[in-house]
């Protein structure tokens, strides 16, 4: 899987949780983000293949919070070792260009690439 990985990851230091923008749930937590791309960390399995519209706030270069909206599409998701937790792979198919600019400021100022 590491083989397929072209961009830089950011490990989120804080918990940045995600939220379906249909139904207003929340998903999971980011645990690391890029710019095209998320591993989230859910409490329910999430099916691969299927398709969210999602939103999360990251912090920009301002420290200011901005809410980020952007399609996913799940990869690939797997149990983890903790009870009731879950690991799912996404990549980011659809985001409006300002969003991206934050998104691209977030992962750029990344003290940990994992």
């Amino acid at each position: 899987m590491s083989s397929a990985r072209r961009s830089v990851r950011k490990r989120a230091g804080e918990s940045i949780l995600v939220t379906d923008a249909m139904t207003g749930k929340t998903i999971g937590r980011i645990g690391n983000l890029s710019v095209d791309g998320m591993m989230l960390i859910c409490p329910r399995p999430v099916a691969e293949g299927s398709l969210y519209q999602v939103q999360f706030l990251l912090t920009d270069g301002e420290r200011q919070r901005r809410r980020v909206e952007v399609g996913i599409q799940c990869l690939w998701c797997e149990a983890a070792r903790t009870e009731n937790t879950h690991w799912a792979g996404c990549r980011i198919i659809d985001i409006a260009a300002a969003e991206q600019h934050i998104l691209d400021g977030w992962v750029g100022r990344a003290a940990e690439v994992v």
